[in-house]
C-alpha cells in the first residue's frame, strides 16, 4: 500500500471516530481528547530525549490527564492545582540533577503542549448557555475540527499537486506558498458550508474570523511541530498513524488552532 493511500485509509478510519466522540461528548470525548494528547506528549518526551532531556514521563502523563479533566469539570482544579505543586516539590527527587532544568522544562512544557491546548476542545464541547445548547456545542467543535482538517488536507495535497514557492525552507522545505494559500482556501469554503447549514449561532464576521485562525494560523502549528522534529532531527515524531507520522505530526495544527479559537469564541464572540 502506498504511503498516500495509508495516509487517506487512516484519515477515513480515525476521522468518524473523533467526530463520533465529539457528538457523544462528556468523559468518553474527554477521554479521547486526553488519549491523543498523551501520546502526542509521549511522542515529546521521546524526541527531547533525543538532545539530552530526561522528562518524567509518569508525572508529565499525569498532569497532563489532570488538565483535561478539569476542562470537562472545573471544580477538580483544585486537585490538579495540588498535583501540580507535588510534582514541582518532588521534582528534585524525581528528575536527574545533570540535567534537571531541562528535564523539568520538558516535562512542563509537554502537559502544555499539546495536551492541555487540545484539551480546550472539551471545554467547548461542554460549554452550556442561554444561547448554546448540547447541540450548538457540538457543531462547535464540528467547526474548529473540520477547518482544521480541510486546512491540513487541501495544503497538503495542493501542495504536491502545484507548489513551487518554499514557505519556510529551513523549517520544512516541503511546504509550499501554493499549498498554503490552498488551505486557506479550503477553510473559507468549510467556513461557508458550516455558516450556511448548521452555524446560525455565529455571525458572518465571527465566521470570518474563526476562518482565519483555522485556515492561518493553524499552518504555524506545523511549522512549530517541523521546527521541533528537526531540531531533535527526527522526519516523524512516531510511526503510530500509517500514512501520517505520530499523533503530534497529526494534531499539531488542531494544538495550536482550537484554544485560540475557543478562547475568540469565549472573549470576542461572547457566546459564552
Amino acid at each position: 500500500m502506498s504511503s498516500n493511500l495509508r495516509r487517506v485509509v487512516t484519515a477515513l478510519l480515525a476521522a468518524p471516530v473523533v467526530v463520533g466522540m465529539a457528538y457523544l461528548g462528556g468523559w468518553l470525548f474527554a477521554a479521547l481528547v486526553a488519549l491523543i494528547g498523551i501520546l502526542g506528549q509521549r511522542e515529546l518526551y521521546l524526541m527531547a530525549q533525543r538532545v539530552g532531556a530526561r522528562p518524567h514521563h509518569v508525572g508529565g502523563f499525569v498532569l497532563g490527564v489532570l488538565v483535561v479533566a478539569i476542562f470537562l469539570r472545573p471544580a477538580l482544579w483544585a486537585v490538579g492545582a495540588t498535583a501540580l505543586l507535588l510534582f514541582v516539590v518532588a521534582a528534585p527527587l524525581l528528575l536527574p540533577q545533570d540535567q534537571f532544568l531541562v528535564s523539568f522544562t520538558v516535562t512542563i512544557a509537554g502537559i502544555v503542549y499539546p495536551t492541555a491546548l487540545l484539551g480546550s476542545l472539551v471545554w467547548l464541547r461542554e460549554v452550556r448557555s442561554a444561547t448554546v445548547t448540547d447541540i450548538d456545542a457540538f457543531w462547535l467543535v464540528l467547526l474548529v475540527l473540520l477547518l482544521v482538517w480541510a486546512t491540513d488536507i487541501a495544503a497538503y495535497y495542493v501542495g504536491r499537486a502545484f507548489g513551487a514557492r518554499p514557505l519556510a525552507p529551513t523549517i520544512s522545505p516541503n511546504k509550499t506558498w501554493e499549498g498554503t494559500l490552498g488551505g486557506v482556501g479550503a477553510a473559507v469554503l468549510m467556513g461557508l458550508l458550516l455558516k450556511m447549514t448548521v452555524l446560525d449561532l455565529l455571525s458572518w464576521p465571527h465566521v470570518g474570523a474563526l476562518v482565519g485562525i483555522g485556515g492561518g494560523v493553524s499552518q504555524l502549528g506545523d511549522l512549530l511541530e517541523s521546527t521541533l522534529k528537526r531540531s531533535t532531527n527526527v522526519d516523524d515524531s512516531s510511526q503510530l498513524l500509517p500514512g501520517h507520522g505520530g499523533m503530534l505530526d497529526r494534531f499539531d495544527a488542531m494544538a495550536v488552532a482550537a484554544p485560540l479559537m475557543v478562547l475568540y469564541l469565549h472573549l470576542v464572540a461572547g457566546i459564552f
